[in-house]
């Protein structure tokens, strides 16, 4: 009887971690192990300063590979481009646009972007700079 005491307490104590254990984030991220902007993706939404520019995107497709590679097609146009992570766990990239003119619409996309939510199908984006209120959202064509 005197041995079932302390191995019940053993077990209850057990119990009692189990049960208060934080569950796990379940908030979708970014990690160092995936590349969620690879792909082919049109700019299905972009806003600044509560302005909706989504239709100066209509024509433009993005191509993202692992290694840092993009290239941006606009009306039979393409800019060999780049981009690559600024964030240690992979939640912020910056994209380097070369090629177009001074006074493109592309030189917006020219930003360090929070990378928020990602799936198979979507990125969405928030500019990490407090300065450039915008967002976007990428969708996987």
């Amino acid at each position: 009887m005197k041995k079932l005491i302390p191995l019940s307490i053993i077990i209850m104590i057990i119990a009692f971690n189990s049960a208060c254990k934080k569950d796990a984030d379940t908030t979708p991220s970014v990690n160092s192990t995936t590349y969620p902007i690879s792909g082919t993706w049109r700019v299905s939404s972009f806003v600044k300063d509560n302005i909706d520019l989504t239709g100066n995107f209509t024509n433009v497709t993005l191509t993202c590979d692992n290694s840092g590679a993009m290239t941006i097609h606009e009306n039979g146009q393409s800019y060999p481009c780049n981009w690559n992570y600024n964030g240690s766990g992979h939640d912020m990239c910056h994209f380097h646009i070369m090629g177009c003119d001074d006074n493109s619409h592309l030189w917006e996309l020219a930003e360090d972007w929070n990378i928020t939510y990602p799936d198979s199908q979507h990125c969405n984006f928030s500019s990490h700079n407090p300065g450039h209120n915008c967002s976007m959202v990428w969708t996987k064509i």
